[in-house]
């Protein structure tokens, strides 16, 4: 089981943290998606705008010093926001891609406007994810880095932030979508606890 508590990113101060870890999670830079204004979800593999690589170069230093491992999203614009926080920093690890970090899968929704709609009216109209199996996979791989031991960080999209801090915040999985929508480039940090008791 895993416990977050959730701090804005204090400029680059590293906080004080317990272990067994703590993780930074970086939503990716603009994408074409983004920036055309419609749903990407895992269908569109966007890649970034030129505005979303000078974001995700600046991020880089709004982050503390001490990540020893940067785990993304399969997708593109995660990868590549990854690629250049990585580079930014100096930092001679690879990115690891994890599947479970993946959007949440939009269904037939992909490619449409961006407009408020609810998980349950992703689910019914659109054929989405269900939200339950949606927190599911990010829990079990934020489960798997809570128990390294050392810094690191997430970078992934503005659905598996909404869904962790849905989790932060004791929400129900089919809430996640009533929270604010991340910024592109914007991170916050979440110490988890792996719980083993």
């Amino acid at each position: 089981m895993v416990r977050a508590q959730r701090q804005q990113c204090p400029g680059g101060t590293r906080p004080v943290t317990a272990r067994p870890c703590a993780i930074w999670f970086l939503r990716h830079g603009e994408s074409v998606a983004n920036a055309a204004g419609r749903f990407a979800g895992q269908g569109d593999d966007s890649p970034l705008t030129e505005k979303g690589r000078t974001q995700a170069r600046q991020a880089a230093h709004r982050l503390p010093d001490g990540l020893t491992w940067i785990v993304s999203s399969p997708l593109r614009r995660a990868r590549e926001s990854a690629t250049i926080v990585r580079d930014e920093l100096g930092l001679d690890v690879p990115v690891e891609v994890d599947d479970r970090l993946i959007q949440y899968d939009m269904g037939s929704a992909t490619g449409l406007p961006i407009q408020e709609l609810t998980a349950a009216d992703m689910v019914s109209r659109y054929g989405a994810e269900d939200p339950e199996q949606f927190c599911a996979r990010i829990l079990a791989s934020l489960d798997e880095l809570s128990s390294r031991p050392s810094d690191g960080l997430v970078v992934s999209h503005s659905g598996v932030a909404r869904m962790i801090l849905a989790r932060v915040a004791g929400l129900p999985a089919g809430d996640f979508r009533q929270l604010p929508m991340l910024g592109n480039a914007s991170p916050f940090f979440v110490e988890l606890h792996a719980d083993r008791s």
